[in-house]
């Protein structure tokens, strides 16, 4: 070894010992202190602010047992290729130990557009499974016990959750008795996905798709107590640039906007506000997360009750679920994922979180294999059995640090909700590009700090390792020979249907479409049951407001 690289080392490693922590700056922009005292926390009321877990502004959880009561749901996304396929995966999630599961979809199936469409292409069972009829969530649900999980997706409209539910009333199951979180999800995708706006807006009001959702949320309410209205994915709101204040500030304003159409409805707030359960994120700043996720539930009980009047303790406690951030896992050194797999988890957990999903280290190269998403469920069940979290409700509750920043976001949290109040409320901050912009400029703040070394990120901008030393995992990727059958599978099901009948049910729909007192869902399920395909169901609602039946423009109403 030469003098010049000994010496190379000595100066790393001298480096190293002395080093010391230079960001004291929240992932939000909260400037901190080197330490918190009693004077930090002295403008809080414990019994006004803080108060017992189960109790009155929640803030300590939603439950005085919390995890003694009952553990948090285990529920992996999974979505891959085919329902043949993904039913397996289903499956092998269920023996690994979930306990409940995430139907992600792929691109097609979220967009409405037919499998066999030139824009469908090379997309099709890439990054989630296709679900394009009723029989497809058939095959999909074959031998999962029904009555036993609780069921999400991200599916923006109701097309899967009604194809689930007559699919568990075909095999016989109480319908009444089904668990899941699903129905309105539409609210925060044309944040997302800004081309999109024709999904939720029209003329200054919903679209007929985004009433179809809201249609959809006021039957669950009325007919399945155990399913709950995910209103929201604020986690990809989250992962598209905002941050812990945008990304509760959101929730609250979409919370509001939903409220407000199920009251002109006639529905009840205690009825509405009990049953709503938004899907939040954990990304990487630990202490922040906790604080958010404690203060977004004392938000949450002072909004229902101070601003819509609710009088039922389970319409001021807010019951999410949190998606650990996947947009942190990298596509270099993809085991070190593991570890922020496990912080992300740890910090929803800390944060009374009743539903965690750990993503699987090798998010960042594509739909995990089944070894990787092992490794994320037994990422969740070390922590619920061996690190001794689940002992003591809200733990870190009285830490001077952890109380200050709750409040301090709290704060924050509720002007950001205000000034989205003063600019006309959720809709119209989508329609005039705001939510947007902020995102936007979010995400490439976010790419800013990472390119100048200001945001450290593990293996991309520091203690990197050459691209041929790197571990590269094995990589999923659909087998070709399973799109061609399912796209010949489609075609014959499509052929064997009786036309006439499907064609009525369709003009019986936009027919519905036409009357807005009229409930959508009942006319669904007849197309559905004519075996009408999902996207020709979107199509035939998107014509309602005027707008060509497939945005792709590659395809001519059938009917």
């Amino acid at each position: 070894m030469s003098s010049q690289t000994e010496e190379i080392r000595r100066k790393k490693i001298k480096e190293a010992y002395r080093e010391a922590a230079t960001d004291f700056t929240t992932d939000s922009g909260i400037p901190v202190k080197n330490v918190y005292t009693p004077e930090d926390v002295s403008g809080i009321d414990f019994g006004k602010d803080i108060g017992l877990p189960g109790q009155y502004p929640f803030t300590r959880g939603h439950h005085p047992m919390m995890y003694r009561g009952k553990l948090w749901n285990i529920r992996e996304i999974a979505g891959l290729s085919t329902p043949q396929k993904f039913n397996k995966r289903c499956k092998f999630l269920v023996e690994q130990g979930v306990s409940a599961l995430d139907w992600e979809l792929d691109g097609p199936t979220l967009y409405g557009i037919e499998p066999d469409q030139p824009m469908a292409e090379g997309q099709l069972g890439v990054c989630g499974v296709a679900l394009h009829t009723f029989r497809d969530v058939e095959i999909l649900s074959e031998g999962l016990p029904l009555d036993e999980l609780s069921l999400s997706s991200d599916a923006f409209y109701p097309d899967v959750w009604q194809s689930y539910i007559l699919t568990a009333k075909k095999r016989g199951y109480d319908i009444s008795k089904l668990r899941g979180i699903g129905g309105g999800i539409f609210y925060y995708g044309p944040s997302v996905f800004p081309s999109r706006m024709d999904w939720l807006v029209h003329k200054g009001g919903f679209s007929t798709l985004a009433r179809w959702g809201n249609d959809f949320c006021e039957y669950v309410c009325k007919n399945f107590p155990k399913w709950n209205i995910w209103f929201t994915s604020s986690y990809d709101l989250q992962e598209a640039g905002g941050n812990a204040i945008h990304e509760i500030a959101f929730t609250i304003a979409m919370a509001n906007e939903f409220i407000r159409e199920m009251l002109k409805r006639g529905m009840d707030i205690n009825a509405i506000s009990s049953r709503l359960s938004p899907v939040l994120g954990a990304n990487r700043d630990f202490f922040e997360e906790i604080a958010k996720l404690r203060a977004a539930r004392r938000i949450w009980a002072k909004t229902m009750k101070e601003e819509f009047g609710a009088t039922d303790l389970k319409a001021m406690c807010l019951r999410f679920h949190v998606d650990v951030s996947g947009s942190n896992f990298t596509r270099q050194q993809p085991l070190v994922n593991i570890a922020r797999g496990a912080l992300g988890t740890l910090a929803a957990v800390l944060g009374g979180s009743m539903g965690i999903q750990t993503p699987s280290f090798d998010e960042g190269w594509a739909t995990p294999t089944e070894e990787a998403v092992r490794l994320a469920i037994r990422t969740q069940q070390v922590i619920r059995y061996e690190s001794g979290v689940t002992r003591v409700a809200d733990p870190l509750a009285g830490s001077y640090y952890v109380e200050w920043l709750t409040s301090e976001l709290e704060e924050k949290i509720e002007s950001m909700v205000h000034q989205i109040e003063q600019m006309g409320g959720w809709l119209k901050v989508l329609e005039k590009g705001w939510v947007h912009e902020q995102l936007k400029e979010g995400l490439l703040e976010i790419q800013r700090k990472v390119e100048n070394g200001e945001r450290t990120v593990v293996g991309v901008n520091r203690f990197q390792m050459p691209p041929e030393e790197d571990f590269k995992p094995e990589v999923y990727a659909p087998d070709t020979s399973d799109v061609e059958e399912y796209l010949d599978e489609y075609k014959k099901f499509k052929e064997r249907r009786d036309y006439k009948n499907l064609r009525e049910k369709i003009k019986s729909l936009q027919k519905a479409a036409s009357d807005p007192g009229i409930n959508l869902v009942p006319y669904v399920y007849d197309a559905l049951e004519a075996d009408a395909t999902f996207p020709e169901i979107i199509g035939a609602l998107r014509m309602n407001d005027g707008f060509e039946y497939d945005w792709a423009g590659e395809r001519d109403f059938p009917f």
